[in-house]
């Protein structure tokens, strides 16, 4: 029984981990978006360096097609900093890092933790996240439905793709939640003559 939760547990916390890498490449995407859009339009408004005329270059061409791209370059830079939380807050409760009140569980025995944290998992943790999933289904496959773009000249036509995200957050947290509820049931699990002898180790 043991080994089969264990098991389950490596498995779900390697598909988090996998995810949590990968989408920490996005964060260096997202910076490099950032000064994409947030340089060129402090430069091309910026009156004294356009008449600088460096390079000889056609500023105003150049402005005129960096207004053309700016909504669509805008709108991605939403989508990848989106992503990113979506897809990193899982990884975030694997690792520990989600925000705990902890001014009396921190006093707590290991067991007595434990069933804390399968309480809140059960009674808070999962029906919250399960409700979002039901509640998200219907507004995503209206989004997919019309294949939804955004409603901004020249702007990224992957709405419905960015709200799938909105399935995909719930599905993962829910997903890395069982993986901490088996983590929190092993503990119980454990024989306490082990237990009390690894506390005073």
């Amino acid at each position: 029984m043991r080994v089969k939760i264990s098991t389950i547990i490596d498995r779900l916390d390697a598909l988090t981990e996998r995810a949590g890498q990968l989408v920490s490449w996005l964060v260096l995407i997202l910076m490099a978006l950032t000064l994409v859009v947030a340089v060129p339009r402090y430069l091309l408004s910026n009156q004294w360096f356009l008449e600088l005329q460096l390079f000889s270059l056609d500023w105003g061409a150049i402005r005129s097609v960096y207004s053309h791209y700016v909504n669509a370059l805008g709108d991605s830079i939403q989508y990848v900093h989106a992503i990113i939380f979506m897809v990193g807050v899982s990884y975030a409760l694997k690792q520990g890092d989600h925000v705990r009140i902890d001014i009396i569980y921190r006093s707590l025995k290991p067991r007595a933790r434990a069933w804390v944290n399968i309480t809140g998992y059960l009674a808070l943790f999962f029906p919250t996240f399960i409700f979002l999933l039901v509640m998200s289904w219907p507004y995503v496959m209206n989004s997919w439905g019309v294949m939804e773009s955004s409603a901004r000249p020249g702007g990224l036509p992957f709405i419905y793709l960015l709200k799938t995200f909105l399935l995909i957050m719930p599905a993962m947290m829910i997903l890395q939640g069982i993986a901490q509820l088996l983590r929190n049931i092993q503990i119980l699990l454990q024989d306490p003559n082990v237990m009390a002898t690894e506390e005073t180790a």
